[in-house]
């Protein structure tokens, strides 16, 4: 493997400097289902790592940011699911042989009861000394994970290592749930504004505890607020209630030298120049279905801004290895003059054909070197 050092000055050429810098820096997310299909597929051994495998630059690495820190307590378990309840207060369904849970129900109920949501204290040792069981880290699965200060102790000499908070939108939606957060901002925005802003802090605390605890190279904040066709809401109203949490966040963490990644599915283009302003560095995962595509967005936006991601899914899942090749060749041209690491336009889920991905990792690792080639 690459020295961390190697990995961590690629990144930083690259996504902060927007520099051009050994090659493009990749990393990726992936869902449960593709990993045994990977691992299958190529006859690993069930414990390999495949950031490792493919000596990838950075790793996401999250505490338990629940605001209750007891997460996903059982309410009722079959061999085909599980129902729990989060530290968010709402309650899923996760079908085992579903990619995703099912939110069934939310512990808010109206605006009004907003005053009432407690949060635990964002630094009690729990979130990052005990082992791991939250809606963020579990993602498309459920269970038991290694403590967050055992997976930075195993991976910090191996990656560029990034944390990750929610911004309060992120945060909302899974303690109000999607409808009614939404008619909570038409109709009571002020409610809204005042939760956002304890939201926000709550979520500052996280990120100041992993920043002594392990001062990671950058921060990924998961704030998704559009879909395919736009915004789930106006830009209006995300400048009012949203724009002042994210830019707090973003001044607090480059206070503390961190690189600014967010995380933002759909298509956010009506916002895009507002997160600039509030100090995004980064912008991921740029899906191709929303229109998002990062050779376009770099003309416009690239000496403000860099690039993570835009590799379209579909292709992966469904395309042919032609298709899928030249899709990066044509995504990879964001990176000329450095601002971009490619990956898949959200993550890699279970329909990607494994061999398909590692051609493209290894496609990406040879045209990606500078000066590129395309």
């Amino acid at each position: 493997m690459e020295k961390v050092e190697q990995k961590t000055k690629r990144v930083l050429t690259a996504l902060k400097e927007r520099k051009e810098p050994d090659r493009v820096p990749l990393t990726d997310f992936y869902w449960g289902g593709f990993l045994v299909n990977w691992l299958k597929a190529l006859n690993l051994p069930p414990d390999t790592d495949i950031y490792e495998y493919y000596d990838l630059d950075i790793k996401v690495i999250s505490p338990n940011m629940d605001p209750k820190v007891e997460s996903c307590i059982i309410l009722e378990q079959t061999p085909e699911y599980v129902v729990f309840r989060s530290g968010f207060g709402c309650t899923l369904k996760k079908v085992f042989a579903s990619p995703m849970p099912m939110f069934l129900d939310f512990s808010v109920k109206s605006a009004e009861e907003f005053k009432h949501f407690s949060f635990d204290d964002p630094k009690d040792e729990r979130r990052y000394f005990e082992k791991r069981c939250d809606i963020i880290n579990c993602g498309d699965g459920f269970g038991v994970l290694e403590s967050y200060a055992e997976a930075v102790e195993k991976n910090k000499e191996k990656f560029c290592l990034f944390g990750s908070i929610c911004e309060p939108y992120e945060t909302m939606w899974r303690i109000r749930g999607s409808e009614g957060l939404l008619m909570d901002l038409a109709l009571y925005p002020d409610k809204v504004k005042d939760f956002a802003l304890r939201c926000t802090e709550f979520m500052l605390g996280i990120a100041e505890r992993q920043i002594e605890l392990t001062h990671p190279v950058g921060m990924v904040v998961w704030g998704d607020v559009a879909y395919d066709k736009g915004m789930f809401f106006s830009p209006k109203l995300w400048r009012e209630i949203f724009f002042p949490c994210v830019k707090a966040i973003c001044d607090f963490l480059h206070e503390k030298g961190l690189l600014v990644l967010y995380h933002g599915c759909g298509r956010s283009l009506e916002i895009f120049p507002d997160l600039i302003e509030a100090g995004i560095d980064v912008y991921n995962p740029l899906e191709a279905k929303a229109g998002m595509d990062p050779v376009e967005l770099k003309k416009q936006y690239g000496q403000k801004i860099s690039f993570w991601g835009g590799i379209d899914t579909r292709l992966l899942g469904y395309g042919s290895w032609e298709e899928i090749e030249k899709e990066v060749l044509y995504k990879l041209q964001t990176g000329i003059g450095g601002g971009y690491m490619p990956s898949s336009d959200h993550s890699v889920a279970s329909n990607v054909n494994p061999l398909y991905y590692d051609r493209m990792i290894k496609l990406l690792k040879e045209k990606g070197r500078y000066p590129l080639q395309l």
